[in-house]
């Protein structure tokens, strides 16, 4: 394990996930209107993920020449908004595009509608609801340059950690992320990239994800890392259940469908009103928090190198490892994410602040596991057991 040093003149983020959640809220700074095309056509086969049909796509101006495309995803009794992240690069005026989804005739109306060609498409992650819909969108936009997230695995393309290994995405590559045996992506001028790939014992692959400083805009661009939950259900949910039956009259909609979207038991208490209150969804609400179920299935068995990750992305001042190495500044006052609501206004220490305990002092191995802080999370907190028993073995 490396030991990391951070200048003095820094602030030691040591709380507990308790502290965090006693903090002012973040201010999320994205206006609520949305623009939408559905003459366009909402309809698009054959999409790996529901729903199937009528799929909504809401763009949203979030400033600074950035904007997010949203669509739903549906699985079971789990419904989840997802994000496509659209950023315009300021020396070629072209388009940026972050973990693309479905491109239906209204996803892409509201795309081409931002102006500007389609130059490079980004693959963030290893994960299924951001992998699936990237040869339909490639397919849709053919000279787009492709750049992707190591270790990408299953039925829809795998590749290695390098192009010196031939990749079998079922597209063209240009390029993978942490990959030093080739040159840089063009755009790597205006950001900083931080990539995260840990093989997990006893997984089906490996997990990562790719995070990104736009340095014009002082934007941090995450895929899962970090989330945050308003108060308030997205618009685009009416486009799949009914408005007024059940998410205007239900007062624990939003609630159970955060819980379930998170992973977290539908645990309920008595309010002074007699309410239903939902603890699990309070501990999430109106705050940056890391998502409940990576924090139990990926920071739990791989802590180091998640820490090392996040310590990439949240550097204020000079930081050394055992290397001497001197880790670079990120400088960003805001995040977008690809779920629920962004930009949050936040800054490098409101990001480290959702990973406290993963820079604790008593964190020493692997298998010396930081517990789930929340008394909801008892779910979780058993996933966290059980894995630190079986890599006791």
């Amino acid at each position: 394990m490396k030991n990391v040093w951070i200048s003095p003149v820094s602030v030691t983020m040591q709380a507990t996930l308790i502290t965090v959640l006693a903090f002012d809220p973040l201010a999320v700074t994205e206006d609520s209107s949305f623009v939408s095309d559905p003459e366009a056509g909402r309809y698009y086969f054959p999409a790996l993920t529901p729903p199937f049909q009528n799929r909504a796509t809401y763009r949203y101006d979030l400033g600074r020449d950035a904007w997010a495309l949203e669509q739903l995803l549906t699985f079971a009794n789990v419904t989840a908004t997802i994000r496509c992240n659209v950023i315009r690069l300021q020396k070629t005026e072209g388009l940026w595009v972050h973990s693309p989804q479905w491109p239906t005739g209204e996803f892409c109306s509201l795309l081409n509608d931002i102006g500007g060609p389609v130059e490079h498409v980004v693959l963030p992650c290893n994960a299924f609801e951001h992998k699936a819909p990237m040869k339909a969108f490639i397919k849709k936009y053919p000279n787009v340059n492709v750049w992707i997230a190591p270790g990408q695995y299953g039925p829809l393309g795998n590749c290695g950690t390098s192009l010196t290994k031939k990749s079998k995405m079922g597209y063209k590559v240009d390029g993978i992320f942490g990959d030093d045996s080739s040159p840089p992506p063009p755009w790597s001028d205006e950001f900083d990239i931080a990539t995260l790939y840990v093989d997990l014992p006893k997984n089906a692959g490996p997990v990562s994800e790719v995070a990104f400083c736009h340095r014009p805009t002082k934007t941090l661009i995450t895929t899962d890392a970090v989330v945050y939950v308003p108060r308030k259900p997205s618009k685009i949910l009416s486009t799949y259940f009914d408005e007024e039956k059940t998410i205007a009259k239900d007062p624990n909609f939003w609630p159970k469908s955060v819980l379930q979207a998170v992973f977290l038991p539908l645990r309920t208490t008595t309010g002074t009103n007699n309410n239903i209150i939902y603890p699990g969804y309070e501990a999430l609400v109106d705050r940056l928090v890391r998502a409940p179920i990576l924090r139990a299935v990926v920071d739990s068995r791989a802590p180091v190198a998640v820490r090392d990750w996040i310590l990439e992305q949240t550097t204020t001042n000079t930081v050394y490892d055992d290397s001497n190495v001197n880790y670079k500044k990120w400088d960003y006052d805001r995040v977008i994410t690809s779920h629920f609501a962004s930009p949050i206004k936040a800054t490098p220490m409101d990001v480290r602040a959702a990973f406290d305990y993963l820079f604790e002092d008593t964190l020493s191995s692997s298998t010396n596991l930081p517990p789930i802080a929340c008394k909801d999370w008892e779910l979780l907190d058993g996933i966290n057991q059980f894995i630190a028993k079986y890599n006791a073995r």
